[in-house]
């Protein structure tokens, strides 16, 4: 019974109902510890509500993380570590990075990781494939949806493009940007 009520207020609080579910669950000493107990599964629970959306808006493919990554099988710049990669500072120095290298050497898997690694930081994050990239933003402007589509990739802090294909030709210049 009280269960419902609770329910009922948290709906027009406009909290959520985990606050009800977690009600009848939690032991405390005092009042006080009680709500802050409360309160806490309550921001873990949203915690983890905006990591899913995160990771779900992001367009991952799979998902991989750090922990499955092995760094000494890749070369990294002398100006670059792992830390740095996981902490994600090169986003809030506004550095972009490319990763190149023979299939099968990784890039993907750590662009995914440092990705799902912002996630988990609340850092907007959007996968692509490159191509796919192209084709959506094609797709967006022969049905006028392109100014929408724009305003999501905008939204983003963080975008991956995955495959990013450099031709080689004999007697041409390249320019990688």
């Amino acid at each position: 019974m009280l269960t419902s009520s609770i329910s009922i207020c948290c709906k027009r609080l406009r909290l959520s109902n985990n606050l009800a579910v977690n009600s009848a669950q939690v032991q405390a000493d005092s009042h006080q510890e009680y709500l802050l107990k409360l309160l806490e599964l309550e921001i873990e629970h949203r915690e983890n509500a905006k990591y899913d959306r995160l990771l779900k808006s992001a367009g991952f493919y799979y998902l991989k993380s750090f922990e499955d990554f092995k760094f000494d099988e890749i070369t990294l710049p002398s100006s670059v570590s792992p830390e740095y990669l996981k902490s994600l500072e090169f986003l809030e120095s506004k550095t972009n990075l490319v990763m190149y290298g023979n299939v099968g050497t990784g890039k993907t898997f750590l662009s995914i990781a440092l990705g799902v690694e912002a996630c988990k930081q609340g850092v907007v994050t959007r996968f692509f494939r490159t191509a796919a990239l192209v084709n959506k933003l094609s797709e967006s402007k022969k049905t006028g949806t392109l100014p929408k589509f724009l305003k999501k990739l905008y939204q983003a802090d963080l975008i991956i493009l995955d495959e990013w294909v450099r031709a080689h030709r004999h007697n041409r210049s390249t320019t990688t940007i």
